[in-house]
């Protein structure tokens, strides 16, 4: 079961992911929305999220209250609202996966709204590690990634900022979308992780 603000994001992924994939459109930022899709699912294995929200960029002089009200409401309310309607669903040996920017493992200029978001919810995953065991409440960190994302960019816009960006890197390269996958399911099926905050980042944190 996948699930996304936009229509077409969903239309899109269902024919990549094939089988018996079911998509929802859901807006998890509005708390009823959030209640009726859980309330409507029945029990369930894992709850994975890796929403992006709209994230407040900036200098702390150049950030915007607003915006940074609008990051915490897209992002942190909608990770919180599905852990708390969620988690009472989850059956034996399941967990929770919540996905953070590699910003809040770093000290960037300019990243003090986003790391603020991201920082938050891996705050509150280590505390719902304990709170909701035996369910396991993990982090997945990545860092600089060439996904969607980036597509605004031209291609040629977005190959020289990725050549530019894997210079800082240890790794010497940006990260593939099938390696969060790999992490991902790594955090999911090991019974005996929780309270984890894994980076995969390149080591872009060392920077």
């Amino acid at each position: 079961m996948i699930a996304s603000r936009s229509r077409d994001k969903l239309d899109k992924a269902l024919p990549v992911i094939g089988g018996n994939a079911e998509a929802r459109q859901l807006d998890f930022s509005k708390e009823a929305e959030v209640r009726d899709f859980f309330s409507s699912l029945g029990a369930f294995d894992h709850l994975v999220l890796m929403a992006a929200g709209l994230p407040a960029w900036g200098k702390l002089s150049d950030i915007q209250s607003g915006a940074l009200e609008s990051a915490f409401k897209t992002k942190f309310w909608g990770y919180f609202l599905c852990a708390k309607y969620g988690a009472p669903l989850i059956g034996e040996g399941g967990s929770v996966l919540f996905t953070t920017g590699g910003a809040a493992r770093s000290a960037i200029p300019g990243t003090a709204g986003v790391s603020a978001v991201n920082g938050a919810i891996m705050c509150m995953a280590m505390t719902l590690a304990k709170e909701l065991a035996p369910i396991r409440v993990n982090v997945l960190s990545p860092g600089l990634v060439d996904t969607p994302a980036y597509n605004w960019m031209s291609a040629e816009e977005k190959k020289a900022f990725f050549k530019q960006m894997r210079g800082n890197l240890p790794v010497g390269r940006v990260g593939q979308p099938d390696e969060l996958a790999q992490a991902a399911l790594y955090l999911l099926s090991n019974s005996f992780t929780t309270g984890a905050i894994l980076d995969v980042d390149g080591g872009g944190r060392l920077h």
